[in-house]
């Protein structure tokens, strides 16, 4: 299961619950979201490099994942809340490119998922290199190479993406 961490004004202002064609349903916070495995949107973002490089991110339980995932706020949009996201995580103001929304599932914490990539700059590339216990930078033969060999290294959603092919070069 994808482990999200909102931000506090996330935990006061609440989280949308949708129904299963991702239409809002109310507000909740979301601990009891989580808890009572409810529909709601998030969003994950995979940064690239000028090489075409992803940057995946470690998080203790789950392993290796996106580079962020979090819940998306009530009334917020996703493109805003991925904005958000990477300037307030990365101190990125770049283009998203959207790639698609992923239906929920255990994987990813009963979420519509709204996937999004951004080019992250060479020189911050090269030195969150130095901090191999927290990100990893892999082009996309080294990627479909863990998936295939050392997948339990992957986040469980991770791995259901690169397995159904979200992920392309």
């Amino acid at each position: 299961m994808v482990t999200l961490r909102p931000a506090p004004d996330q935990l006061r202002d609440g989280i949308e619950v949708v129904d299963g064609r991702n239409t809002p349903l109310g507000v909740m916070d979301y601990k009891n979201i989580v808890l009572q495995r409810l529909l709601h949107r998030s969003i994950a973002i995979l940064l690239r490099d000028a090489a075409g490089r992803f940057l995946l991110s470690f998080q203790k339980k789950t392993g290796w994942g996106f580079s962020s995932v979090a819940p998306v706020p009530a009334g917020q949009s996703c493109e805003t809340c991925a904005a958000i996201t990477l300037r307030e995580q990365w101190g990125l103001q770049t283009r998203i490119l959207p790639v698609g929304v992923y239906p929920p599932c255990r994987e990813n914490g009963h979420s519509f998922v709204a996937a999004f990539e951004a080019r992250l700059p060479l020189a911050a590339a090269t030195a969150l290199t130095g901090e191999p216990e927290r990100h990893l930078l892999l082009d996309y033969d080294e990627l479909r190479g863990l998936c295939a060999h050392f997948s339990d290294m992957l986040s469980p959603y991770m791995r259901i993406v690169l397995q159904n092919g979200y992920v392309r070069p």
